[in-house]
């Protein structure tokens, strides 16, 4: 029998990180439970299979590496490191979008831009956006966010199983 329990950490924005904690668990796609029961990812793929997490950036959160996207907005385009720690909402780059600003989020190596998979609520036009755990670049295996700046919606998925989400 495993023991496990919900918890629920408040981000920046005041919006709750759902995390199920189980001791024994062992998570899929070299994801890492750290200690505070968050996940860090490893690596992330774009659809066309680029890893977005380079393990020689300079860019840390935690000892891990970030993610790096490609944002572009209204009168902006630029990359940004994103932290792998999912419910931390720390970047570095270009950070000069307007709040709740409809951005498109893009693979900094192939320009493709990330497939829309749900709407998210948070502002008109809002969408959620993917990348895939695993270089199988399977469907349901994704970490999964808001293309809308400053949402915080995210949610990591395996098989369509919710792992862990930001709400």
């Amino acid at each position: 029998m495993t023991l496990s329990y919900d918890k629920k950490d408040k981000a920046h924005d005041g919006t709750t990180l759902d995390v199920v904690v189980d001791e024994k668990e062992v998570l899929p796609h070299g994801l890492v439970r750290l200690r505070s029961g968050a996940i860090a990812l490893t690596h992330v793929y774009c659809p066309n299979g680029h890893n977005l997490v380079d393990p020689n950036s300079g860019a840390r959160f935690n000892g891990y590496p970030g993610i790096t996207v490609k944002v572009k907005g209204k009168n902006r385009e630029g990359l940004v490191v994103i932290s792998p720690i999912h419910g931390d909402d720390t970047r570095f780059g270009e950070s000069h979008f307007e709040p709740g600003e409809i951005t498109e989020i893009r693979c900094p190596v192939c320009d493709v831009e990330l497939p829309r998979l749900h709407e998210c609520g948070c502002t008109p036009d809002a969408r959620l956006v993917g990348l895939y755990l695993d270089d199988s670049l399977t469907e349901g295996n994704q970490v999964v966010f808001c293309n809308s700046w400053g949402c915080l919606r995210s949610r990591i998925t395996d098989r369509f199983q919710i792992i862990s989400k930001l709400d």
